[in-house]
């Protein structure tokens, strides 16, 4: 795994933890430390300040690389700021769909082992106690979750 992150290195971390992260249980202020980052990235690779990031500017990040088309919806050749930081509910789709390894539409222990935060949680979410999270439970957690944190004095 180290070697791993020193080869994508820092950036590719960020992004790849943000984007498949469970992206249903981010408090606000957690999306927007997120976002925040992804700002301070952008500025940093956006070389000309044209607000833009062509090919060439992600050149060595091997995540922007790899996800350049992808993340590029409107296919305009460049990527905005926006792109790196906005909110797409399909994360939290393909999130589960990437933890639900046998594709039965839920997750046991065993599929939440591979996701940090999801072991750490897996007992608030699964709130029938069978043992399994489905998208309703999970989504349940990420709503009381953003509720606690939104009644919580700053």
């Amino acid at each position: 795994m180290r070697r791993m992150l020193q080869r994508c290195g820092p950036l590719a971390l960020a992004i790849s933890l943000g984007l498949t992260s469970a992206a249903w249980a981010q408090t606000t202020a957690e999306q927007q430390s997120y976002q925040q980052r992804m700002r301070l990235l952008f500025e940093r690779l956006d070389r000309n300040n044209d607000q833009r990031l062509q090919r060439q500017e992600v050149q060595g990040q091997r995540y922007l690389e790899r996800h350049f088309d992808r993340l590029d919806s409107r296919q305009r050749g460049y990527l905005g700021p926006d792109d790196l930081t906005r909110n797409d509910p399909s994360r939290a789709v393909r999130f589960f769909q990437q933890a639900d390894r046998n594709a039965d539409g839920v997750i046991d222990r065993r599929e939440a082992e591979a996701f940090a935060w999801l072991r750490r949680h897996f007992g608030q979410a699964d709130r029938n106690g069978d043992g399994r999270v489905d998208p309703a439970e999970l989504q349940g957690l990420a709503e009381r979750r953003r509720a606690s944190s939104s009644t919580s004095p700053p």
